[in-house]
């Protein structure tokens, strides 16, 4: 995500790209070739330069509230991927520095700026589909497994994926973290989470999951997330009293999940994507001095009702 966001800076109307970080020297030199002067091997020494107002967080999970904490602490604003932080603790933590701060934290939720599910909000806001009952969500593709293409051919997957204490979580927590914040987004609080666990790849941590919530003023809804599918889909369906509604996120130039993915890495999509959509209005916000949306309190939001289905669950059969 991180070779995305890059190349989207470079297409802001409003900021430009002033430094990159990573301890590869691959994904430096892959910010050279994109045009990025500024590369360095330690974050802290672009979190240091004053000239720099915002950045760019895409790190593993167990590095966001330390990386976060430290941006907040140098005044700027912050663009996170999510999920916020690995628990809710630490994800408190991060909010707290930000409020000293005095900075802007935005989450990457692209679902959020994916024109279906931007249209399926107004058709609800609209009373389209009278009183929504029920709904259904669903994010099935091949998470930490998915293909890596590198220049010298397949690329490992990143160890820090197997390693519960670093992710903080499986499947639930890495897809359905999307999913959750897109429902809370059209109907509310959550006020009741549980949620079925799979481990059929015998990991510490769930690879697919059903997880049942309960809104406050909305439906019940179920989020099936799974890491086990070569196919991908992430859509939602809802039931409502005057209409059924049912819209998919759908890879905007290939049929593939990887080749959708290289086309984003490549900056070769034809059509604005969701993940420049929403960097584009950070931006905005930021020039605007605009509160943006998702933010820190929304994924907090999301973390609890994670944790609340993790410790209200069923472990499934291999």
């Amino acid at each position: 995500m991180g070779k995305v966001h890059l190349h989207d800076c470079l297409r802001l109307r409003n900021a430009k790209p002033a430094g990159a970080a990573d301890i590869s020297k691959r994904a430096l030199q892959f910010a050279k070739e994109a045009g990025v002067k500024n590369v360095q091997g330690d974050y802290e020494k672009l979190l240091n330069d004053p000239s720099i107002d915002a950045v760019i967080i895409s790190l593993p999970n167990h590095l966001h509230c330390e990386c976060a904490k430290k941006a907040a602490e140098e005044g700027k604003d912050i663009f996170l991927e999510k999920p916020l932080a690995r628990n809710v603790a630490e994800g408190e933590q991060i909010l707290s520095c930000v409020k000293r701060g005095g900075v802007k934290l935005m989450l990457g939720y692209p679902l959020r700026f994916s024109e279906p599910f931007v249209k399926l909000k107004d058709s609800l806001r609209e009373g389209v589909f009278g009183d929504v009952w029920m709904a259904t969500t669903t994010n099935i593709g091949a998470g930490p497994f998915s293909p890596r293409a590198g220049t010298s051919g397949p690329v490992p997957v990143p160890s820090w994926w197997f390693d519960k204490k670093l992710t903080g979580g499986g499947a639930l927590l890495d897809l359905g973290s999307h999913m959750i914040n897109l429902l809370s987004w059209y109907f509310g609080d959550v006020t009741d989470a549980r949620s079925y666990l799979g481990h059929k790849f015998n990991l510490d941590f769930e690879d697919y999951a059903l997880c049942f919530l309960k809104f406050e003023d909305g439906p019940v809804a179920t989020v099936n997330v799974g890491w086990f599918s070569r196919d991908f889909r992430i859509g939602i369906d809802f039931y409502g009293t005057a209409k059924h509604g049912v819209e998919t996120f759908l890879p905007l130039t290939s049929p593939s999940l990887l080749g959708f993915a290289m086309n984003l890495i490549k900056g070769e999509l034809k059509t604005e994507s969701p993940f420049h959509k929403e960097l584009q209005y950070f931006v905005d916000c930021i020039h605007s001095n605009t509160r943006p949306s998702p933010s820190g309190e929304e994924a907090l939001l999301d973390l609890k009702a994670i944790s609340a289905a993790y410790e209200n669950t069923l472990r499934l059969d291999s």
